[in-house]
């Protein structure tokens, strides 16, 4: 959970709001799929109830897929780790590494992703930072991570120490 082998290791901690968003959400797809299953549909409607049942099933794995565990850096990479997969971005790429407040993604418009489930988690944009990925379970201590190409907004519980380990390594790297 710290520094251990050259490395930081952050776990990401959902705030209240995310919770409640995806305890309830599950429970509305939950209760959805019991009410569809339990229903007698007529032959020819029997295509709609499997693909209520797959829209139902792919929401919650689509969420789960890139539902945040993890923020970690080392001396080459920062790397994202999510439920079922992790997503690096090597320190070669990174050109800056801050930390913003929530005033900073306040006005910004989703464009493909989730605001709660799971996280605020996908493709978002506004007039202060642009497009950008965001990977976060509580909307407190952001940290902006912007490389030659792209831009990515974390959650991060220790936001000081992991912006002040990543720029030591990209000053190192230099």
């Amino acid at each position: 959970m710290g520094l251990e082998n050259n490395c930081i290791s952050i776990p990401f901690h959902w705030s209240s709001s995310v919770w409640a968003v995806t305890i309830v959400t599950l429970v509305f797809i939950a209760g959805g799929a019991f009410y569809v299953l339990s229903i007698k549909w007529p032959t020819a409607m029997l295509w709609l109830k499997y693909l209520m049942m797959i829209v139902f099933l792919i929401t919650v794995i689509i969420g789960m897929i890139y539902a945040p565990i993890r923020l970690e850096a080392t001396d080459k990479k920062i790397t994202l780790k999510m439920v079922f997969s992790s997503r690096e971005i090597p320190l070669s790429e990174v050109t800056k590494v801050i930390r913003i407040s929530k005033s900073d993604i306040d006005s910004s418009i989703r464009t493909f992703g989730s605001g709660g489930l799971f996280g605020y988690l996908g493709r978002f944009k506004n007039d202060k930072l642009g497009s950008y990925n965001m990977y976060a379970t509580e909307l407190n201590n952001l940290v902006l991570v912007c490389t030659t190409n792209k831009k990515y907004v974390f959650s991060c519980s220790r936001s000081n120490e992991f912006i002040e380990y990543v720029n030591l390594k990209i000053k190192n790297n230099n």
